[in-house]
C-alpha cells in the first residue's frame, strides 16, 4: 500500500547558510520530521567552510573544496530554497521580510547570518578597507589581488591587516605564502611584498595563552611581517592607514579583521533583549524565545 505524505503542520525557517544550518539540513535529510516543512533563506548558493579558508587563501585548496553547495544540500533535505536576503522580521504575523521575495511565514525560526567587521567607528573603513567578512566579498577581493600580482609581479605591493586575533594572524601568514609563491615562480624577489599587521592589544591572540602569543609573534617576525602592537587604527585612507600614536602606514590593500558583529540590514526590525550580538535595539520587550533562536557565531 502506498504511503501518503504527511500534511504540513509546522514551518521551520532557516535564515542564513552558515555551518549550523548546513548541519541542520544534512541531519533533516537523513531523518526528516513528519509534518515539518523546512525553508532556507540565504543570499549565497555556496557557503564557505571556515576551517579550510586559510588553506584556500594560501592556495592549498580550491574554491569547490572549501565551499558547501547549498542548492544540492537543500534538494537532499527536500527543503525550499530562496536565494534572497532577509532584511527584517514581522513578529506580529511571524514572517521573515525578504529583499526580493514575498514574506516567508514561520512557526519556528533560526538565524545564522554570519558577521561583518564593525567599521562605523573608523573613518574610511567602509570606503577603503576589505572586510574579512562576509567571506564571499573578501575572496573576490583576494582573487583580484592575486591576479594583479600574477600580471605584474615586478611591482612592489604592500598589504595591511587590522586585527591580531587568530583570523588576522592566519590571513597574514597565508596571504604571504600565496603571494611569495607567485613572486618566486615569476623570478621576482619576495621583498617586493610587504605585509603589516596592526593590533590594538599589546599581544597577539589575546584569548590564547601567552606562550602561543609569543611563539606566533616570533614566527611573524621571522617571516618578515611587520607588527604594530598596542596601536589602534584611527583612520583609513586610499593609500594606507593612520595609527593613533604612531606614523602612517602606507598600503595598497587593507583587510579589516577586527571585531565582528552579525546583523540584519534592518536592525530595528529584529528584537534584542539577550540578542545583543545581532547589533539590534531593545525595542521589543516580549521576545518569543521559544520560536526564534540565534544560531552560529555568537
Amino acid at each position: 500500500m502506498q504511503q501518503t505524505p504527511h500534511s504540513i503542520t509546522t514551518d521551520l525557517v532557516l535564515v542564513g547558510g552558515g555551518h549550523s544550518h548546513a548541519i541542520a539540513l544534512r541531519k533533516f535529510a537523513m531523518k526528516p520530521l513528519p509534518g515539518v516543512r523546512l525553508t532556507l533563506i540565504t543570499d549565497t548558493a555556496h557557503t564557505p567552510y571556515s576551517g579550510m579558508l586559510p588553506g584556500h587563501v594560501a592556495g592549498f585548496y580550491s574554491y569547490d573544496e572549501t565551499h558547501i553547495d547549498l542548492r544540492r544540500l537543500a534538494v537532499f533535505a527536500k527543503a525550499r530554497l530562496y536565494l534572497d536576503q532577509a532584511i527584517g522580521l514581522d513578529l506580529i504575523d511571524n514572517k521573515v521580510v525578504c529583499a526580493n521575495h514575498p514574506p516567508v511565514a514561520f512557526d519556528y525560526l533560526s538565524i545564522d547570518i554570519g558577521s561583518t567587521p564593525a567599521t562605523v567607528g573608523t573613518p574610511g573603513a567602509a570606503e577603503y578597507a576589505i572586510p574579512a567578512k562576509p567571506v564571499p566579498r573578501f575572496l573576490a577581493a583576494w582573487e583580484q589581488i592575486i591576479t594583479q600580482v600574477e600580471q605584474n609581479p615586478m611591482r612592489p605591493l604592500t598589504l595591511a591587516i587590522v586585527g591580531g586575533g587568530a583570523g588576522g594572524v592566519e590571513l597574514a601568514l597565508n596571504m604571504q605564502a600565496k603571494l611569495h609563491r607567485i613572486l618566486t615562480d615569476a623570478g621576482q624577489p619576495t621583498e617586493n611584498l610587504q605585509i603589516h599587521l596592526c593590533h590594538r592589544g599589546t599581544q597577539l591572540l589575546p584569548y590564547h595563552n601567552r606562550w602561543v602569543s609569543r611563539h606566533l609573534e616570533k614566527i611573524l617576525l621571522q617571516r618578515g611581517i611587520e607588527l604594530h602592537l598596542g596601536e589602534k587604527v584611527s583612520k583609513i585612507a586610499a593609500r594606507g592607514y593612520h595609527q593613533s600614536q604612531k606614523s602612517d602606514v602606507g598600503a595598497k590593500h587593507l583587510s579589516d579583521n577586527s571585531s565582528v558583529q552579525p546583523k540584519l540590514d534592518n536592525p530595528n526590525a529584529l528584537p534584542s533583549d539577550s540578542w545583543t550580538t545581532l547589533g539590534i535595539s531593545p525595542s521589543y520587550a516580549n521576545l518569543p524565545k521559544s520560536v526564534i533562536c540565534n544560531s552560529g557565531l555568537k
